[in-house]
């Protein structure tokens, strides 16, 4: 019986050791595992990407950002904070490789990016125009939009609004300035050509200071002040006096001497518009000079028709009644008429 409860008690001890050899294993067997996946993270690390790879932005994350962009251009355009708005547009045309087909996203995606920034620049380009083309708007606020215009690479349509505003500031002056024309029929026209060659002048400076000395402007400057000395010149035609008048005749001098020196200002600007000037003026001059003419000679012939003589000045009367005898009485009869026709003739013209 002894024999037999040992022979137990040795296979519980026996079952006991293979209970444990058996959890031995199977912690040693974790163990391994669990080293050899540290070892697979070391790895992993070892070939993970560098920090500027991490902060690139994943394709939703560019798309998410150029929505948000686009959002922000159109709260400044509506806010009409346009400089903010330009300069946000020039910094992402500048910084975005995409724009500058250096991005790795699709032709179509970079495409659809390129139409939706061409889309807020247009309208962007359309409310600067329509600021600029205000009746009330200000010279720094017009400067404003014509800067805005230009760093849109809209530099022709900008010089074009310039043009026009000073067109338009034109011919308000000359509308204010037109109804005294009955008050000084003489002084009119060199008034009204000092109005016209001033704002002349101001449009050359401020073209030059905006836009250069570009030759497109340039020239585009030449056309317009073409265009402005030929209304000018139309306008004093339409209210000078009668072209009988002596009026007339003084007003057509001083317009054309006052006009000519302000001619020789715009030459010292690179603007030659003398020629022009004569060529204009000329027709106008010659109708006045020769209704003046045949005014005075009309009125000489008359005088000279006539039976009878108007006494001369007291010293024309006296100088010839002192040489005049019975037998050169109509001498002197004659000479008294041909001196009276003198002094009428002076006064006349």
């Amino acid at each position: 019986m002894e024999v037999k409860h040992e022979l137990i008690e040795l296979q519980k001890h026996i079952s006991a050791q293979g209970i444990l050899v058996q959890d031995l294993m199977t912690g040693v067997c974790s163990e391994l595992e669990e080293w050899n996946q540290s070892s697979n993270n070391v790895t992993e690390i070892q070939h993970e990407p560098e920090l500027p790879e991490l902060l690139e932005p994943l394709p939703n994350e560019r798309d998410d950002q150029k929505i948000l962009f686009l959002e922000n251009i159109d709260v400044l355009v509506a806010e009409h904070k346009f400089e903010e708005a330009l300069e946000a547009l020039e910094a992402e045309e500048k910084n975005s490789g995409e724009l500058k087909g250096s991005g790795n996203n699709s032709s179509d995606d970079v495409s659809s990016y390129k139409s939706a920034l061409s889309e807020r620049k247009a309208m962007l380009e359309h409310q600067l125009v329509e600021i600029a083309e205000q009746p009330s708007i200000s010279f720094p606020e017009l400067k404003k939009a014509l800067n805005g215009l230009i760093k849109l690479g809209k530099g022709p349509r900008a010089h074009h609004v310039m043009l026009k505003f000073y067109k338009s500031h034109l011919q308000k002056r000359i509308e204010a300035f037109l109804p005294s024309s009955s008050l000084c029929p003489e002084t009119f026209p060199s008034t009204l050509s000092k109005i016209v060659f001033s704002v002349i002048s101001l449009t050359i400076k401020q073209s030059a200071l905006i836009f250069g000395d570009n030759p497109v402007y340039t020239n585009r400057i030449v056309q317009w002040a073409e265009w402005e000395i030929e209304y000018f010149v139309r306008v004093v035609k339409e209210n000078a006096p009668s072209s009988e008048t002596v009026s007339a005749l003084r007003a057509a001098c001083i317009c054309t001497q006052a006009s000519l020196n302000y001619c020789s200002i715009l030459e010292t600007q690179g603007l030659k518009m003398s020629k022009l000037l004569l060529v204009l003026l000329r027709p106008s001059v010659e109708e006045v000079l020769e209704s003046n003419f045949r005014r005075a000679r009309r009125v000489v012939l008359d005088i000279a028709e006539s039976a009878e003589c108007c006494p001369l000045l007291p010293q024309f009367a006296s100088s010839l009644s002192a040489i005049a005898t019975s037998s050169s009485s109509m001498l002197v009869e004659s000479g008294m008429r041909f001196m009276h026709i003198v002094e009428v003739s002076n006064f006349v013209i």
